[in-house]
Formats: C-alpha cells, sequence, structure tokens
C-alpha cells in the first residue's frame, strides 16, 4: 500500500498512456485501412506545419508555465497566467492573419492549412491546463481527459470516414471537435479564464525574453522534428510520404511512453534541482537512467509485439512502412534523452544554448535525411531525426557540464 501511495502519479500516468496510446495505435490502424496512402500523407504535411504554429502562438515560451508553477504563489501565478493567455490571443491573430494572405498566394498548397492556426491555439490552451495537472500531480485527471479527448476523436473519425469519404479532411474535423469539447473540460470550474483579457507587462517581457530565443529555435526545430516528411514528399511522393508518416506514426507510441515518464518526473527533477543546487549531474544522470531504463524496456516489449504482429496490423498498401517501424523505436530513446536534458537546461533558463543546439541538430539531421534517400531509401530517414537528436543532446550535455562547473565555484549558489 505504501510503495502504491509513494508511486501513485507514477502508475497513473502509465496507466493512461497505455490506454491512450492504446487508442492512438487504434486510430493509425483504422486510417490505414479507411485511407489511401495518399491522405495519411495529407494528414501528416498537416500536422508538419502545425508545430510550426504553436510555439509562434505561444512565443515558444510555454515553459514558464510548468517553471512559474513551481515557483509563483498563488496570486502571481494567476496574473501570469491571465497575461499569457491573453498574450496567446494577440499572437493567433496574427499569425491567422499571415495564413489567410499566404493562401492565395499559393504558398500554403491545401486548404486544409487554413485551421492550422485555431488548431494551434486550442492545443496552446490544452498545453497549459495539462501542464498545471502535471506540476499539481493531478495524475488521474490529466489522464482521464487525455484518454478521452483520443477517445471521442478515434470515433468521430470511423464515423466521418464511414459516412462520407476516405479523405484528411474528416480526420483533422474529428481532432479539433475532440480538442475543442475536451477543452471546456479542462477549464470547467474556471472559464473565465478563457475570456479574461488582461496584460502585465512585467508578464509580457518575460515571455518575450524567455521565448525569443526559443522562437528562433522554432526554424531548426521544426527541420530537426518535421523535415524529414517534407523531404520524402520532395524527393519520393505523397504515397512514400503516406507509408513513412503510418510507419511515424505507429512508432509514435514510444513518444507517448517517454512524455508519460517526462510528465510523472517533472515536478520531482525541479524539486531535487532546487533543494540540491550542487548535485546537477547527479540529478541529471539519476533521472536520465530512470527514463531511458524504462523507455528501452517498453521499446523492446513493443518491437518484439510488433514483430509478431506486423503483418496483421500493415494492411498490404502500407506494407513497405514495416521496415520503418523498427528505426523509428530505436532512435526514439534519443528522443527521450533529450527530454531530460532539456527540461534541466530550461530550468536553467538557457534557452540560447537550446537554439544553438537544436540549430547543429537540425543540420546534420537534413544532411543526412538528403543523402539517405538517395543512398538507402525512405528507411534511412527515419533514422536521421534520431542522429540530429543525438548531437543535441550532446551539445546540451556540455552545457550542464558547464552550468555544473560554474556551481561548484559559487556563480548560481
Amino acid at each position: 500500500m505504501k510503495l502504491i501511495q509513494k508511486h501513485g502519479p507514477l502508475i497513473s500516468y502509465f496507466s493512461f498512456s497505455i490506454a491512450t496510446s492504446a487508442l492512438g495505435f487504434i486510430a493509425v490502424l483504422v486510417m490505414m485501412r479507411l485511407m489511401p496512402p495518399e491522405e495519411f500523407g495529407r494528414i501528416a504535411l498537416f500536422l508538419s506545419v502545425q508545430f510550426i504554429a504553436v510555439p509562434l502562438i505561444s512565443f515558444a515560451a510555454d515553459g514558464l508555465i510548468a517553471i512559474n508553477k513551481a515557483k509563483l504563489g498563488v496570486a502571481e501565478y494567476e496574473n501570469f497566467r491571465c497575461s499569457y493567455v491573453t498574450f496567446a490571443y494577440l499572437m493567433f491573430a496574427m499569425v491567422q492573419a499571415t495564413f489567410f494572405l499566404l493562401y492565395p498566394l499559393g504558398i500554403l498548397h491545401d486548404y486544409l492549412f487554413l485551421l492550422i492556426p485555431l488548431y494551434g491555439l486550442i492545443r496552446f490552451l490544452i498545453g497549459m491546463a495539462s501542464t498545471e495537472y502535471v506540476m499539481e500531480e493531478k495524475a488521474v485527471q490529466y489522464g482521464l481527459v487525455a484518454f478521452s479527448t483520443t477517445l471521442t476523436s478515434l470515433l468521430l473519425t470511423i464515423l466521418l470516414l464511414r459516412l462520407f469519404s476516405d479523405v484528411a479532411d474528416w480526420r483533422i474535423v474529428a481532432l479539433l471537435f475532440a480538442d475543442v469539447l475536451f477543452l471546456f473540460v479542462r477549464y470547467r470550474g474556471r472559464m473565465k479564464l478563457l475570456w479574461t483579457f488582461s496584460v502585465d507587462n512585467a508578464v509580457v517581457k518575460n515571455i518575450l525574453r524567455f521565448g525569443f530565443p526559443l522562437l528562433l529555435s522554432v526554424a531548426p526545430a521544426w527541420a530537426l522534428n518535421e523535415a524529414d516528411k517534407i523531404i520524402v514528399a520532395k524527393y519520393a511522393d505523397m504515397v512514400s510520404l503516406g507509408y513513412y508518416a503510418a510507419a511515424c506514426a505507429i512508432g509514435g507510441i514510444m513518444i507517448t511512453f517517454n512524455t508519460a515518464m517526462l510528465n510523472a518526473l517533472t515536478p520531482k527533477i525541479y524539486q531535487d534541482l532546487g533543494e540540491n543546487p550542487g548535485g546537477l549531474i547527479s540529478i541529471v544522470k539519476r533521472y536520465v537512467g530512470k527514463l531511458l531504463g524504462a523507455s528501452a524496456a517498453f521499446g523492446c516489449l513493443f518491437a518484439f509485439v510488433y514483430w509478431l504482429a506486423a503483418d496483421l496490423i500493415l494492411p498490404e498498401k502500407y506494407a513497405a512502412a514495416r521496415q520503418i517501424v523498427f528505426v523509428v523505436i530505436l532512435f526514439s530513446l534519443a528522443r527521450g534523452l533529450y527530454s531530460v536534458l532539456g527540461t534541466v537546461n530550461d530550468y536553467y533558463k538557457m534557452t540560447h544554448v537550446r537554439l544553438f543546439a537544436f540549430c547543429v541538430g537540425a543540420g546534420v539531421a537534413v544532411a543526412v535525411a538528403i543523402w539517405s534517400i538517395n543512398t538507402m531509401g525512405v528507411v534511412g530517414v527515419a533514422g536521421s531525426v534520431g542522429l540530429g537528436y543525438l548531437v543535441l543532446c550532446a551539445v546540451l550535455w556540455a552545457n550542464l557540464k558547464k552550468i555544473a562547473r560554474h556551481e561548484r565555484a559559487g556563480k548560481y549558489l
């Protein structure tokens, strides 16, 4: 009983993570059977561009939510949250106007892209509420709402694809509807926050100061995480992008698992860093070991199950994705390593270092992706992202060692 009480949040995160991952996996299977690869590729491109919209709307300063939740008093945090939401609305208006201007010029070739700023705003608001759940260690609420959102989007996706047609539009509609519905659930009892407009100049300055280096990192971060899909679409075709995106979606279960681990560990990481300012390296090593150990064990189990059932999981039109999934699983460990190192760097507000690290990692990833698609095909592109993350982690680790030396010298104590 004491063990359950001690590790209750971790158990809850994992339980809901497994359930939510299962639903996400089912959604991928459904779409592979109801949609042709080229339509799956359209969804991948939509989500790829959406990757840019969210940090633009949040000014890439959403890391302040967890930091301020941990450091500020209740009144101070309420002031920060209200100002940040208002700031996000203003950013959304500018981004949406930009998308409307770009679409007639042919730069945004798919009309679905016009929904991306709205989707990005919704994801920002969801992310804020989710981070508060994590920092307050409300693991059950966090997991239950995430699970319900995924379940609703899955059921609606099946319904719309069956009733109407096999195009990507209906999957995007399902995602938007589910997110909006459970956005209201997340803010139940405090809906006033969503339409209370207030700006504290000090908060805005803090957002700009913290987020500006990270906003600059949006381009390299996008290149590291999403350029592989653009490269596949450009150097191959939309069909190839479809089965590549399907493989990434299946292997993406690892990302969900790593996120659950990080959610459980983040409050403890911040607490240990605050209470033990001289123990940075030992703290990082301990939490890296915990996350990578659990991730590796889960990855091996998932890879084994997938190996046994690959022929059942993938329909014939997506058969080319079979080997790519294993590569995605392997290099997800590098993403897990980054999640810990990036969290610690954020704690020290070393955003300029993360910008440099993303630039280096993105450069490696893009170069390897372009080279590998011409030599090894799409399978090689999948590995390029993992290599980029390893380079990124090497830069962040070097910076943390530098901070530790300064702490020992008394500069951060």
